[in-house]
């Protein structure tokens, strides 16, 4: 059966399950361009890479890709439900060369190459062993200290995907998270799960995110790269548009993006616009939390709406270890860990051990993924992190004058998806937008807190914060060998178990001392921790120049 064919029926089944239509974004639709937009939710990496790969061996001209690192070894594991599927594993540097093989003649890779992050060298000389190197082009962002970190693949002209991961072999799972999967190298994130959320576009946003690319790939030109920028004018925050619909929103260092003012952040402006309409609920799961002004931004909202809650999903120990102790100090100074309408979670993993008996496996998570919603009708999801580099002022982060000083006004490539429902009183007329960002809260908590999406819809009689909580210590008393429900309960869950992935969130260092902190004891032959890092690994990592965002 042709590829096409196959592609379309397992894409109409996606579209059946996972999609809602949205209305059109302000920017034209080019001729022949469907007016109306999609999105598809991706949740982890298997799901992500099943539909990429289907739609990468459908491309018949083009195929931009951008990334933060590109491994010529990275090996997509996919997984795809729908009839006509014809997923299977494979490394994406092959897919790209078979394509070249076919024909196609517009293949362009833009990866991150400052000296401290370059994949972009190996991957030439791997492509040019192979005899492609004329048909696949590949281009390195060399701005240093500034970071490429988009990571987009389009196809056609007529589809996107924006990532959440980069093509490297430790950021892959499936939605089932093991504690341990060999096909997770230990390298980069030492073997842990890791937890995404990728989106697949088609309609106008692919032209606007095909003019981001190419006005990208410009400025790297040969003779075009510099290995210092001139220091960036001082970051703010441009404040975003309010009509409801669909914006790709992107932000660059100085002289990247035609029309962009120096020193403009117009993701920091999104997040501020959507945090100040909050009325009821602020859902945040990020890989960091360390922006002084998105955290203040949420102590001021708590403050004005006084039926506000906030859940808030974190890493405890993130790749870049500084990140740790700057994200706990936002977290203290603003109240959040203590605030009565605030829930600060992680997330970890458990299985039955596959060779001992009545013991159970246990592992973080790391959470990869970018996503905020608001009072169901505002979402952002993108490959922005919640911290300086990210938000237009890597110096920001930092305590110290010396070190202020050196990074201020460094910031990343970034391209987001913002999704805006309007407001609630006009919901009829912006039904699509609303029924896209549910989808995406749905899945999510359904995956998080192993309750059925039919209950997450709508709020009951109990809060959400409530339900959340009320998990986290269901796993509690589960991990410590109790049960789900009060003492004494006659329906017993099994000993060590978790239903979910929800746990507390706490400010101790290290996994063992995270458990313990939560009444979880790592008793031999019943509880094995999986990611027990030394104090290199929490305070100094050997690998943070990988991990670097």
């Amino acid at each position: 059966m042709d590829d096409a064919i196959v592609h379309d029926r397992a894409a109409a089944a996606l579209d059946r399950v996972v999609t809602a239509p949205i209305s059109p974004i302000t920017s034209s639709a080019r001729a022949g361009a469907t007016t109306a937009p999609r999105v598809d939710w991706l949740i982890d990496n298997a799901e992500t890479y099943g539909w990429l790969l289907e739609s990468m061996r459908r491309a018949r001209h083009s195929v931009h890709i951008a990334q933060l690192a590109f491994d010529a070894d990275c090996a997509a594991y996919a997984d795809v439900t729908g009839p006509g599927s014809t997923a299977r594993d494979t490394e994406i540097s092959e897919i790209l060369i078979g394509l070249a093989d076919k024909g196609v003649a517009d293949i362009r890779i833009l990866l991150n190459a400052t000296w401290l992050l370059n994949t972009a060298r190996a991957l030439r000389s791997f492509f040019a062993k192979r005899g492609v190197s004329d048909r696949i082009k590949v281009r390195g962002l060399s701005r240093f200290p500034h970071f490429m970190h988009a990571k987009l693949v389009l196809i056609d002209n007529r589809e996107a995907f924006l990532l959440g991961s980069p093509f490297v072999n430790s950021y892959w799972d499936d939605g089932r998270h093991v504690p341990f999967d060999a096909r997770r190298p230990l390298r980069e994130l030492g073997g842990r799960p890791l937890h995404d959320v990728s989106m697949r576009l088609r309609g106008p946003a692919v032209r606007d995110l095909e003019s981001m690319f190419e006005s990208v790939w410009r400025s790297c030109a040969p003779g075009r790269g510099m290995a210092m920028t001139p220091r960036a004018r001082e970051s703010r925050a441009e404040a975003a548009p309010r009509a409801p619909g669909v914006r790709v929103v992107c932000d660059a260092p100085a002289g990247i993006l035609p029309g962009v003012p120096d020193g403009a952040m117009r993701m920091l402006g999104e997040l501020l616009a959507g945090i100040a309409r909050a009325r009821s609920l602020i859902y945040i799961e990020h890989q960091y939390l360390t922006s002084r002004p998105i955290a203040a931004a949420l102590a001021a909202a708590l403050r004005r709406e006084p039926d506000l809650e906030i859940i808030i999903v974190l890493n405890q120990n993130p790749d870049l270890t500084a990140y740790r102790a700057w994200q706990n100090a936002r977290l203290t100074e603003h109240g959040l860990l203590t605030h009565p309408r605030v829930g600060v979670f992680t997330l970890w993993s458990a299985e039955p051990h596959p060779a001992r008996a009545r013991a159970t496996r246990i592992n973080q998570l790391l959470i990869h993924s970018k996503v905020i919603v608001v009072d169901d009708e505002w979402a952002a999801v993108g490959t922005s992190n919640l911290d300086g580099v990210s938000m237009g002022d890597y110096g920001d982060d930092f305590t110290g004058a010396f070190a202020r000083g050196v990074f201020r006004g460094v910031r990343n490539v970034e391209v987001n998806l913002v999704i805006d429902g309007g407001d609630a009183r006009v919901r009829a007329a912006s039904c699509s937008h609303i029924e896209t960002i549910v989808a995406l809260r749905e899945r999510l908590w359904h995956e998080h807190l192993g309750v059925p999406r039919g209950e997450l819809r709508e709020r009951g009689a109990r809060d959400w914060l409530a339900m959340w909580r009320d998990a986290a210590q269901v796993n509690v008393r589960l991990l410590a060998g109790g049960t789900a429900g009060a003492s004494g309960d006659a329906d017993l869950a099994p000993r060590r178990s978790m239903v979910g992935r929800l746990l507390p969130y706490t400010t101790k260092a290290y996994p063992r001392e995270q458990l313990a902190a939560l009444g979880v004891a790592l008793e031999p032959g019943a509880l094995e921790l999986c990611y027990n890092p030394t104090w290199i690994g929490v305070h100094l990592s050997l690998h943070w120049i990988r991990n670097i965002f």
